[in-house]
């Protein structure tokens, strides 16, 4: 589960640091692999819970500051992936 966290992460950061944007390709996909991990180990996520995960990322300091850690910007990237992401599922 750890690993799969992790690598979800690593994926979100890897598409930032090329320069990929929020609403392309590589982010969106690490986007939905993000929502079916939730699914796998913690709790329903459709598309629309996954925006209210995304809404949260951005809304609680503490959480903005812990993601900004990995880079600047990081919680608002992966925000924007994931609503993203729910826009193309159409949720």
């Amino acid at each position: 589960m750890k690993a799969e966290a992790d690598a979800d992460i690593a994926a979100f950061a890897a598409a930032l640091a090329a320069g990929e944007p929020a609403d392309g390709e590589v982010a969106m996909r690490a986007a939905e692999d993000h929502r079916t991990h939730l699914a796998r180990w913690f709790f329903p996520c459709s598309h629309r819970q996954h925006r209210k995960v995304a809404a949260h990322y951005v809304s609680d300091p503490a959480t903005v500051a812990q993601w900004d850690e990995i880079a600047p910007g990081f919680a608002w990237y992966v925000h924007d992936a994931i609503v993203a992401n729910a826009d193309r599922a159409g949720s």
